[in-house]
């Protein structure tokens, strides 16, 4: 139940962000809601990239924040992002640190992954946004192993139940369903 939640609310965000949905008032306050904090605001901006880039995390720093910078006003301010200064959001309000962000990691609509962290964190403790607008705050065994991409990362929910095996939620057509006689009556 937790991963549907986090799945859709994955997906709302990305759609939400890549202008699927249209940039009402609701649709603004919604988003807003969904960017609370730099680190989610980043993260969520990393699954806006893959979903907008064949679902490839961005290569470098570079590669990011031109993406972030060219990204709509309109729709960085819903965020809570200055588009004057993107750069400031790439920084934990926690630590007055940078973030540290991983790079090239696949993912797209639907998926939840470790991709922004806090470089120094609070307390002996880190957060972690993930994409899909997820935060964690861990201690430093956990941040290494999402770190290194060992944990953390789930992938997008499959099909719905009754959907057809690996694909889209589509049963296959052309054949007759399960369990009925095949080739000629008898």
């Amino acid at each position: 139940m937790k991963l549907q939640i986090r799945v859709v609310s994955a997906g709302v965000a990305a759609a939400l962000m890549a202008g699927l949905v249209g940039c009402t008032d609701e649709n603004a306050k919604r988003l807003a809601e969904m960017n609370t904090s730099n680190i989610q605001r980043v993260s969520n901006l990393y699954a806006g990239f893959q979903n907008m880039k064949s679902s490839k995390g961005p290569q470098s720093e570079a590669e990011f924040k031109e993406f972030a910078k060219a990204f709509d006003p309109e729709r960085l301010r819903a965020m809570g992002f200055d588009p004057a200064n993107v750069d400031a959001a790439f920084v934990s309000e926690r630590d007055g640190q940078p973030f540290k962000i991983r790079y090239k990691v696949g993912g797209g609509r639907g998926s939840v992954a470790p991709v922004t962290f806090e470089a120094v964190g609070k307390d002996g403790k880190k957060q972690v946004g993930f994409t899909g607008g997820k935060v964690e705050e861990v201690d430093e065994a956990t941040y290494q192993q999402y770190w290194s991409g060992k944990g953390g990362a789930e992938p997008p929910a499959g099909p719905p139940a009754g959907g057809a095996p690996g694909g889209g939620g589509r049963p296959k057509l052309g054949g007759p369903p399960p369990g009925a006689p095949t080739g000629p009556p008898k």
